[in-house]
């Protein structure tokens, strides 16, 4: 047979069995010692004893060969006096430099003179500056020359960070128009020392020097922000030792399995083995990604996690990232590919770079991270743009891509995705595309040193943020605004702001740790304080539901002075104690009272039961004692972020109050029975929250943030977390607190544009005044940019009502109105047509209506009534004085956490199938909506005539299979029952609770108890909700809500008490922002009234008399300069 040969030699192949040890991978073994042997440096390196003369100066003036340049021996030609001596490209503050600097006062300087980045300077008018400062930036380029010589040697001093790192202070060699060397300072003071680069591989060629601070002295990092150079020489003979850190890049074999080599770049606190840096998650709806540690911004909170990838060439695992994702609304609506035309960023979870390579797989779009159309990748390193990429120009295709990162090891990174790219067929595709994002020490493609960025500005971020609890503190110049992010486990973030429109990009500085067996699982609000040694501390919440204490003050110190990075301090945490709750026990707000000679802690807690703002005192920062308390307050729910407010000859207190209806902000004045609710003690009405205060040398401002809405629509109600917004806060003549627009808003937004009416209504008439009639208005251009408006309005009618107003045409919007009715000093935000009227006959906040209901007879002043209780494991509603309890609500822990509730009063709630425990101890989480039983409360009086409470669930009556009911019980009968409407979960996946009434006046004086049935055993035998929720029973005067009156003729969202009269006249400022859709009116510089209008870039806006004639005049419209 023609195969029969014995030809098997002919195909053997050499191969070698390796066996990997642990933690190895294929590249690193495959690719050992494949690397090249520098032969030069292997080579005796010759040191010169004289490098200040060893060879010959390095470049001379291009119009005077005669004159030396590179020992900087020249000055006094005022501005631009290096572009003068030949020098090119002279750009920022480097041309207003009179030449080089008097180096009297440098260590190492060879002459008289030597380059500083800082030195003097003259502006374009040629009027001297004196030095320009260490916050000088600029880059220029020497006159070019050729390499002849072995060497190149020189002085340098100043910063340490290099080309590659953010902040550069940096000498670099420039060939062929690319960064071929880099060298810098080492960070100390006014010296230079003697380095060398080897440009052996460059002889022959042209070359240039450039001179680069990027380093605007901002505290990013704790780098020398300036650069030092002096007497650059080429020579045969080195000065001193070739750094290798002088190279770029690292020399490393490509990886083999780029897919697995190494680690991914970043984990989810709360599941570190989801693999969230390769995408693979979904679903969540709206805010996936928030929900998953990163942050977006603009359409891309709407993308429902990693996108299915089985069309991408080249993805690893199931998911990839892409801009033009599946998305869903924040009302839940799918909204399919969101596509090309979705613009925004996500940032990713911090992480660090513990590798020399950072490699991730990506495609899409092509336009750069400073394009108005980008489509591209940035690595941020101290908040700062220090590498970028982009797509690949592929649709469906993903390539891999690397960084080399190796001079950025051990520091703290973010990688960002931009896409602003609107679609369409010009500039490319419009999305981008990434996968597998990893760190490691082989790269999966070769780095490009083009990617590396190093400038001095752009890194910054337009304001405002979202976020929830602001913490600020104004540091050398600036507003440090520390603030908890609004998802995830709230984490502490920073961004520093002058001017109050841009900020810093966000950097973490406080981490919660996510994890069950910590006090700091989540961590909540506090503030920053710097003590008499310079050492700066935040005091924060430590809050885990499942802990015993839930809540206690937990202490931090920053490491350096950037004031980014926090060392905790667990033995420092403490929590209530001396009538103190341990359970609400936050926001702690930390100063140096100068009175009394020591730090105050303020902290809101409660205090004997009820609602307080407590005082504990030290002399050291660590050690606590706790005092009686400042202020207390019968409220069934605790006050939050309290703030000392000292304007020197006056102080006061503000907090936060979250109790149904009256949630704003309100502020407190001291007299001679202690603090009180001032007259007008709200500053702002419910659309701003957790406000907190910083003050510089010119102003206080007040930092609150204007909640989301669930939904993200008008018709929605208020949720946790929105956007910043600031105020300014002053004193009137008399001594109370007033709030009026930013001073900075007014100097910043000061271009005045066209006020002609775009329509009018009504009888209108004048220009300035303009004269209006009752029931006329006018209506001004929309605008989507930042704007203000300013007025004052007067009338013959000392009372009246008018108002701002922003119309709409589109279907199912109304118009939203800022209407002041001067009869009862109110201004109000509200949707429609008619003006809110709050039915007399029913009580507005009935969560503070009355009182508790029902209580515990060993403890009266906890609040069973609100389920403010819970971790006694099985049976803890008999140990509360519940009776008859049955089945398995014995396993039932206390009261249910309320974070899933969505309009929930407190922080617990009655729940049928919460958390519970076996008879044994053991935990069973949820014990599901199969769960049944029953339970009776504690027996009260019946008191008053009306009970209000609130109750969600099921839809079965109290006397049907599978009932889900509260009863009222009184003599064995029930008397008044009610089951829950079988509402679905919230926008937002929350449940959700009414408000309801019984009317009992006629069993006034009878003994009752309330009870909780739930016979539902989740079945599938009807439709109806396997559960029951209920909370805050009271006792009240009025009820909670009345069956035949309609109580609100509009949609009302804010309301705030002001003085007014129309005929002394009321002045107002109308801040708007209409991209971030929130806005507030100022009134009489003296109290405001924020909203949130989603539309606002859409619609007009106008000014309406309702029912009186009105002169309005100094009617002024303002953007930013």
């Amino acid at each position: 047979m023609a195969c029969s040969d014995d030809d098997t030699h002919k195909n053997k192949i050499e191969a070698e069995l390796i066996v990997l040890q642990e933690g190895q991978s294929p590249s690193d073994v495959i690719g050992e010692g494949s690397e090249p042997v520098d032969e030069e440096q292997e080579e005796d390196i010759t040191l010169t004893e004289n490098p200040e003369s060893a060879g010959f100066p390095l470049f001379n003036n291009p119009e005077n060969s005669d004159q030396t340049l590179s020992g900087f021996e020249f000055c006094c030609g005022q501005y631009n006096t290096y572009a003068e001596h030949g020098f090119e490209d002279v750009t920022g503050d480097f041309a207003k430099l009179d030449g080089g600097w008097w180096g009297a006062d440098v260590a190492g300087v060879v002459g008289e003179r030597v380059f500083s980045s800082f030195g003097d300077g003259f502006d374009n008018e040629d009027e001297s500056l004196g030095w320009v400062g260490f916050s000088a930036v600029g880059m220029m380029d020497s006159p070019a020359f050729e390499i002849t010589e072995r060497y190149i040697n020189f002085l340098i001093g100043g910063g340490s960070n290099g080309f590659t790192e953010p902040n550069t202070t940096a000498l670099v060699l420039v060939v062929d128009d690319e960064v071929v060397l880099q060298a810098s300072g080492d960070d100390t003071a006014m010296s230079m020392r003697w380095v060398t680069w080897d440009v052996t591989n460059y002889a022959g060629m042209t070359a240039k020097i450039r001179f680069i601070d990027n380093h605007p002295e901002d505290n990013s990092d704790t780098a020398l922000p300036y650069l030092l150079v002096d007497e650059i020489r080429h020579a045969g003979e080195a000065a001193s030792m070739p750094d290798e850190t002088s190279h770029l890049q690292i020399t490393a074999s490509a990886s083999i399995e780029p897919e697995s080599d190494g680690i991914p770049a970043f984990t989810r606190v709360s599941d570190q083995g989801q693999h969230i840096a390769g995408f693979e998650f979904c679903c969540g709806q709206f805010n996936t990604y928030a929900n998953h540690d990163f942050r977006a911004t603009g359409d891309l909170d709407k993308l429902d996690g990693g996108w299915w990838a089985a069309d991408i060439s080249n993805h690893q695992g199931e998911r990839i990232f892409t801009s033009r994702g599946d998305g869903f609304s924040a009302d839940g609506t799918s909204l399919g590919w969101i596509g090309d035309e979705a613009t925004g960023t996500l940032s990713s979870p911090p992480f660090t770079l513990s590798h020399n390579f950072l490699n991730f797989l990506v495609g899409g779009g092509t336009q750069d991270f400073t394009s108005d159309n980008a489509t591209a990748v940035v690595l941020r390193v101290n908040g700062k743009v220090v590498r970028h990429a982009v797509g690949n120009g592929e649709e469906s295709q993903l390539d891999w891509h690397t960084w080399d990162v190796s001079a950025l090891k051990g520091k703290t990174a973010v990688l960002e995705v931009i896409d602003y790219h609107e679609g369409g067929q010009e500039n490319g595709l419009g999305f981008i595309m990434l996968d597998e994002i990893r760190l490691a020490e082989h790269p999966a493609a070769t780095p490009n040193n083009a990617e590396v960025v190093s400038v001095p500005d752009g890194h910054d971020i337009p304001l405002p943020l979202v976020m929830a609890d602001p913490n600020p503190y104004y540091h050398d110049g600036e507003f440090y605004l520390y603030y908890l992010i609004d998802t995830a486990f709230h984490d502490w973030y920073l961004t520093k702001t002058s001017d109050l429109q841009r900020g810093s990009f966000p950097q973490r500085v406080l981490e919660a740790t996510g994890d069950a067996n910590t006090q700091d699982q989540w961590t909540g609000s506090g503030s920053v304080i710097e003590d008499a040694e310079g050492q700066t501390h935040i005091f924060f919440t430590g809050h885990n539901a499942d802990f015993n204490p839930v809540e206690a003050v937990m202490h931090a110190t920053a490491t350096d002075s950037t004031l980014t990075e926090f060392t905790k301090i667990p033995e420092d945490t403490f929590t209530g104690s001396n009538g103190y709750s341990d359970f609400d026990f936050r926001d702690p707000k930390v100063f140096w009272n100068k009175e009394t000679n020591n730090y105050w802690m303020l902290i809101t807690t409660r205090y004997n039961g009820q609602a307080a703002i407590g005082l504990y005192v030290s002399e050291n920062l660590t050690t606590w004692l706790p005092q009686e308390p400042l202020f207390v307050m019968d409220a069934p729910l605790n006050l939050e972020v309290p703030d000392w407010v000292d304007f020197g000859d006056a102080q006061y207190m503000l907090f936060s109050d979250q109790n149904d209806g009256e949630r704003d902000i309100k502020y407190l004045r001291q007299n001679g029975e202690g603090w009180q609710l001032a007259n007008f003690t709200s500053l702002d009405g419910k659309f701003y929250y957790a406000g907190r205060t910083a003050a510089s040398e010119e102003s206080t401002l007040l930092f609150g943030w204007v909640p989301h809405k669930i939904g993200r629509t008008n018709a929605g109600v208020g949720t946790f977390g929105g956007d910043l917004a600031i105020h300014q806060l002053d004193t009137t003549t008399s001594g109370e607190l007033a709030v009026h627009i930013p001073q900075k808003y007014k100097t910043e937004f000061a271009s005045a544009i066209d006020t002609t009416f775009q329509s009018q209504q009504g009888s209108v008439s004048g220009e300035s005044p303009i004269t209006m009639m009752a029931s006329s208005a006018i209506t001004l251009e929309k605008r989507g940019d930042k704007n203000r408006l300013s007025l004052s309005v007067t009338s013959e009618n000392a009372t009246g009502r008018f108002g701002i107003y922003f119309p709409t045409e589109v279907e199912g919007e109304q118009v939203a109105r800022l209407e002041l009715d001067t009869n009862s000093n109110q201004a109000s935000f509200y949707f429609g047509d008619t003006p809110p009227t709050g039915g007399a006959s029913v009580t507005p906040t009935p969560a503070l209506a009355g009182e508790p209901l029902f209580s515990r007879e060993n403890e009266p002043e906890q609040n069973v009534s609100g389920f403010e209780f819970c971790c006694a494991q099985y049976n803890t509603l008999t140990a509360h004085e519940f009776t008859n309890v049955s089945f398995d609500f014995l396993k039932l822990d206390g009261g249910w956490w309320g974070g899933d509730i969505a309009n929930n009063v407190g922080e617990r709630v009655f729940s049928s199938f919460g958390d519970g425990f076996d008879e044994d101890g053991t935990s069973l989480g949820w014990i599901g909506y199969n769960a049944t039983g029953s339970a009776d409360s504690p027996s009260f009086e019946i008191s008053k005539p009306y009970i209000n409470f609130l109750i969600g669930g099921g839809s079965n009556p109290f006397d049907s299979a599978n009932a889900t009911a509260v009863v009222l019980v009184v003599n064995g009968e029930v008397v008044r029952s009610q089951s829950g409407r079988d509402a679905e979960k919230s926008a937002d996946d929350k449940f959700v609770m009414d408000w309801v009434t019984w009317d009992v006046s006629e069993l006034i004086g009878q003994t009752a108890v309330i009870r909780f049935i739930d016979q539902h055993p989740d079945d599938g035998s009807d439709s109806a909700l396997p559960y029951l929720l209920a909370d805050q029973f009271r006792a009240a005067d009025l009820p909670a809500v009345s069956e035949g009156e309609d109580v609100d003729a509009g949609n009302l969202d804010a309301q705030v008490a002001v003085p007014m009269n129309l005929t002394e006249g009321v002045n107002l400022d109308v801040w708007l922002d209409p991209e971030a859709g929130i806005g507030t009116l100022y009134i009489n510089e003296f109290r405001a009234l924020s909203f949130r209008l989603y539309d606002l870039n859409q619609r007009p806006v106008g000014i309406y008399a309702r029912d009186v004639p009105i002169s309005v005049s100094e009617l002024q419209r303002f953007i930013r300069h």
